[in-house]
Order: C-alpha cells, then sequence, then structure tokens
C-alpha cells in the first residue's frame, strides 16, 4: 500500500472484545447489548459457518454438545441443530446477522473470520448489511484480502501476535487499514512506523489500565478490551 500520514488519536477507539465479555459470556447477544449500552465505538467477534453456510458467532470452531459436552464441530453442523444448543450460562450462538440486527448503526462491528473459505459468505452478509459499519480481519492474511477482492470497499485489518521485523513486508499488497497487534508486542516504534505505512494500530486485549494508558500515549489508535468501560475511563 503507498504511505499516508495516519493521525494521532486524541482518545483511542474503545472496542468491545467479544463484547463486554467480562460482564456476560462472550460472543452472545447480551454481552453486545451490555457494550452498547456502555458507548462503545466498535464490537469484535469471531465467526465460523454452519455446514448449511450460516454465520455464526463463536470463537471456538468446535461446540461443547449433549450432556457429556462432547466437542463438536461447528462446520458439521446445520443452523437449526446449532439454534437448538445452550451455552452453560443459557444463551443461544447467535448469528452474524442477529448481532447486526442488534448493533445497527450503533458501533463498529469488526469481524474476525475464524473459518477458511467463507470469504464469498461474509461478503455477501456484509452486503446485506450495508448500513451497518464493519471492518474484517484474521490471522489468516489471504481472508480478509479475499474479502477485499469481492468487496472493495469493506476496510480490513491484519491479526498479530509476533513482533514483525519488517512492517512493510507485513503489510505489503494487502492493502490494510489496520494492524491489530497482541497488546504485549506493541512499543512506540512499532506505533510510528504503521502511522507512516498508513494504518492504525488496534491493541488486543487490554485489560489494565496503566498498560492502556502507555499505548495511548504512544498514539495507538483503537483498544480491544473486555473491560471496555473502565479501559474508557482510563485514557479519557
Amino acid at each position: 500500500m503507498s504511505p499516508s500520514r495516519v493521525d494521532r488519536p486524541a482518545v483511542p477507539e474503545i472496542i468491545a472484545h467479544r463484547g463486554a465479555s467480562r460482564a456476560f459470556r462472550e460472543n452472545t447477544l447480551p454481552a453486545f447489548a451490555h457494550a452498547l449500552a456502555l458507548g462503545v465505538d466498535g464490537i469484535e467477534l469471531d465467526v465460523h459457518a454452519t455446514s448449511d453456510g450460516v454465520l455464526v458467532v463463536h470463537h471456538d470452531p468446535d461446540l461443547p454438545v449433549g450432556a457429556a459436552r462432547c466437542a463438536t464441530p461447528i462446520d458439521s453442523m446445520t443452523a437449526a441443530e446449532l439454534s437448538a444448543i445452550r451455552h452453560p450460562s443459557g444463551e443461544q450462538v447467535p448469528t452474524l446477522a442477529e448481532v447486526f440486527e442488534l448493533v445497527g448503526d450503533r458501533a463498529t462491528v469488526y469481524v474476525e473470520v475464524k473459518a477458511a473459505q467463507v470469504e464469498r459468505l461474509v461478503a455477501a452478509m456484509l452486503d446485506r448489511f450495508a448500513g451497518v459499519r464493519t471492518a474484517v480481519h484474521a490471522f489468516d492474511h489471504r481472508i480478509p484480502v479475499g474479502v477485499r477482492g469481492l468487496r472493495p470497499a469493506t476496510p480490513i485489518g491484519l491479526l498479530s501476535a509476533s513482533y514483525p521485523l519488517s512492517l512493510p513486508g507485513v503489510l505489503d499488497g494487502s492493502g490494510a487499514e489496520a494492524f491489530w497487534q497482541h497488546a504485549d508486542l506493541i512499543d512506540a516504534s512499532l506505533v510510528h512506523n504503521a502511522h507512516a505505512a498508513g494504518v492504525r494500530v488496534i491493541a488486543w486485549t487490554v485489560n489494565s489500565e496503566p498498560h492502556a494508558r502507555r499505548l495511548a500515549a504512544w498514539g495507538v489508535d483503537a483498544l480491544c478490551t473486555d473491560i471496555p468501560d473502565e479501559i474508557r475511563r482510563a485514557v479519557s
């Protein structure tokens, strides 16, 4: 991508990691609803697909099923089969469509795609909910790039859990607007280099107030957190 200046934010964007996941079970409608009530800027969530092509929101690729809580792959179940399953706390696994309907225009939904070869399903869902502010990111950098190829207006990000020896080398050819970096692997130099390359830095997962303030002082653009209300107060 062509380098361009990224303005340093006055206050980082606050993104609820899998919703307000300390208050309610992660990746459930109550967690997302509570995050919205707290006034978050964004909601981060994880997406898999059922065997009949329905995008659902769950972190792991499988789900404990039945009295024995046997791990069953989500991609082996139909949406109807999945809808009959409850978390131990009583909530269903929501569909991505249900989350989009809940969020509407109140926050940006950052979609982490966990499943392989679902780019067309994701692009179609984003088209269906074009009024929702969305962005796509993944550890497999081919996935957001693939979604962008199908839907050129979609903002995309690259997830990382290692410190890049060459950030421009990681970003090269991706067209990404954001670099999602593990919070423990961010320093002032990384933020400077990212901004010089024209990308935002999104730190995950930030649950320490002193760490949040240090990241904000370096100019990190967004903080993804399980405790959005506490982290917002820390950096405001």
